[in-house]
C-alpha cells in the first residue's frame, strides 16, 4: 500500500521469489511473507522479512533514508525487490532506486516533485510492474506511464490524461488479465463513482455505488484485493476518534465485512492464508495494540504477532514532496459528508471523542426505567465542559439524529446523558436506530455528540466506547 518511507542502499540479501505472481514472497513458499522497515539512528532504513516458511527473520538489505517513498515491488522477471523514490538532490527530478537480485542499486530517473508516485500496478499484464506518475495540468489528472521502467533497457512511456482535480487516484484490477488505472470522485447522493480505464485495450468502465466516504470528507484512498474471480475488491482505512476500521468492497458497492481496531495503525495486503476457501488475497493490519489479518472471502480475523518497525507491501501511493512519514495503503481517513439537511458549521469545535466520554448503545443491566433501552454518554470526571442540559446527536451532515437529556451531575460522574430523558424524550432510540437513521440520511452510521458547541466524534452509533455492558 502508500508507503512514504525512507532508505539508502548498502547491503541486500536477495528478495527473490519463484512465485512472481504471489506478492512479497521472499522464501519462495507461495505465500507473503511480512516485510517491514526499520529506520536506524543514521536515518538509513534497514528492510527485514518474518518468512511464512519457517517463522525466521531475514535481513533483506539497506536502501533509502527517512523521507524517501517505498517502492517494493516486482520489477524484474523474477522475484520481488526493494526500492525507494527520492527527489535529486539541487533538482525536482524524481529517482527511482531498487536493489536487485544481485544487491545492485537501479536508478532511473523518472517524474518530479509533487507528483503523485504509484508503484505495484502491472497495466500491460506481462508480470512485471510499472513505473506511474500523475500530476495536475490544468484541471486534469495527466498519468504517464513507463512500462517495464527496470525490466527494460527502453524507455517506453505513455500519456494518459484521465480525472480531473478532486478526484482520488488508485489502481485495481477488473478481469484478471492486467490492473486499471482509476479514480473516485464524489456521486449522487451517498455514492460514490468510481472510473476504471485499461490501459491496453482503452476500455472503460464506471462503477456508481461506492461508498460516500470514498468520495467525499477525508476520502482514504482505496486499494486493490486480489480475487480468484478476477475482479478486485476494494478496501479502505477509516480512521476517525482514535480508532480505526478495515471496509472492503466490491466494485458494485456491496459491502464484504468490515473489522474495527483500537486506535491507529498500517495495513498492508498479500497471500497470508493458502487454506482452503481463502479465495484471495488477505488484509494485515498493524496497530499500536493489536494486530490481526482479516480473510474478506471468509469475514474472518485471525490475530497475529506484533512486529517491530514499519510493515510494507507491493501497493504504493503517495505523493512525493509531501510532509508525511510513513504511509499506508489505506491512507488516511474516510467519514461523512455535506447532505442531509443539516450542517457541521454549528459546531464551534470539532474534536476527537475523548477517552473520558463513554458512548453505551443501550443502558446498564440494572436500569429498569427508560434507559436501559436508549443511547448514553457518561461523562468521567475529568471530562471538560461544557455540560448543557442537552445534547444533540449529529449524523455527518449535521442533522440531528437523536437528543439526550441531562440525567444527573455528580455521584462519581461529571455528567450522564441519556436518550428518552429530558429534551430527549422524543427520541428514544438505541444505538441501532440512531446508526439506521444515520445510515438513510448520509450512509454512514458515523455520528457526531454536540455540547453545547463542542462537537465530539464521529463515532459509530451501533458500537459501544468505553463500556463492557452493551
Amino acid at each position: 500500500m502508500r508507503k512514504s518511507l525512507i532508505l539508502t542502499a548498502t547491503l541486500f540479501a536477495g528478495v527473490m521469489s519463484a512465485f512472481a505472481d504471489v506478492p512479497s514472497d521472499i522464501d519462495g513458499d507461495g505465500r507473503s511473507d511480512r516485510v517491514r522497515i526499520e529506520i536506524g539512528g543514521d536515518k538509513n532504513l534497514t528492510w527485514k522479512a518474518l518468512l511464512s516458511s519457517n517463522q525466521s527473520t531475514q535481513t533483506l538489505g539497506t536502501i533509502g533514508k527517512e523521507g524517501d517513498h517505498v517502492i517494493m515491488a516486482q520489477w524484474l522477471s523474477e522475484g520481488t525487490q526493494i526500492g525507494v523514490v527520492s527527489q535529486k538532490t539541487g533538482s525536482n527530478e524524481l529517482v527511482w532506486s531498487i536493489l536487485n537480485n544481485q544487491g545492485v542499486r537501479v536508478e532511473r530517473t523518472f517524474g518530479q516533485k509533487g507528483d503523485l508516485v504509484i508503484a505495484g500496478a502491472d497495466l500491460n499484464g506481462n508480470g512485471t510492474s510499472d513505473a506511474v506518475v500523475v500530476r495536475l495540468n490544468q484541471g486534469k489528472a495527466e498519468w504517464r506511464v513507463r512500462y517495464d521502467m527496470f525490466a527494460s533497457e527502453a524507455v517506453n512511456e505513455v500519456l494518459e490524461t484521465f480525472g480531473k482535480s478532486g478526484d482520488r487516484a488508485f489502481y485495481a484490477r477488473l478481469d484478471g488479465a492486467a490492473d486499471c488505472i482509476g479514480v473516485i470522485r464524489k456521486g449522487r447522493g451517498n455514492r460514490s463513482i468510481a472510473q476504471m480505464k485499461n490501459l491496453s485495450t482503452g476500455q472503460v468502465r464506471k462503477f456508481l455505488r461506492l461508498p460516500k466516504f470514498a468520495g467525499t470528507g477525508a476520502r482514504p484512498r482505496a486499494f486493490p484485493i486480489r480475487q480468484e474471480s478476477g475482479e478486485d475488491l476494494l478496501g479502505f482505512l477509516v480512521e476517525k476518534a482514535g480508532e480505526s476500521e478495515l471496509r472492503v468492497y466490491t466494485f458494485a458497492g456491496n459491502e464484504v465485512t468490515n473489522a474495527p481496531f483500537d486506535g491507529k495503525g498500517e495495513v498492508v495486503v498479500g497471500q497470508f492464508d493458502t487454506a482452503e476457501g481463502s479465495q484471495g488475497y488477505e488484509v494485515l493490519f498493524q496497530g499500536e495494540s493489536e494486530t490481526g489479518v482479516l480473510n474478506p472471502a471468509k469475514g474472518e480475523m485471525v490475530a497475529a504477532p506484533n512486529l517491530a518497525g514499519v510493515p510494507v507491501d507491493e501497493i504504493n501511493i503517495n505523493t512525493m514532496g509531501s510532509s508525511s512519514g510513513s504511509g499506508n495503503t489505506g491512507g488516511g481517513s474516510g467519514g461523512g459528508g455535506s447532505g442531509g439537511g443539516g450542517s457541521l458549521a454549528q459546531c464551534s469545535e470539532i474534536v476527537g471523542w475523548p477517552g473520558s466520554h463513554i458512548y453505551k448503545t443501550i443502558g446498564s443491566e440494572h436500569f429498569t426505567d427508560l434507559r436501559r433501552n436508549t443511547i448514553g454518554v457518561v461523562l468521567r470526571t475529568n471530562a471538560r465542559g461544557p455540560f448543557p442540559g442537552c445534547v444533540d446527536a449529529l449524523d455527518t451532515s449535521g442533522k440531528v439524529v437523536a437528543k439526550l437529556g441531562l440525567y444527573a451531575q455528580g455521584a462519581g460522574w461529571a455528567a450522564r446523558y441519556y436518550a428518552g430523558i429530558g429534551c430527549g424524550s422524543g427520541t428514544p432510540f438505541n444505538g441501532s436506530r440512531v446508526a439506521s437513521i444515520a445510515r438513510a440520511n448520509t450512509g454512514s452510521t458515523r455520528i457526531y455528540m454536540n455540547f453545547g458547541g463542542v462537537c465530539y466524534g464521529p463515532i459509530d452509533a451501533s458500537r459501544c466506547i468505553g463500556s463492557q455492558q452493551c
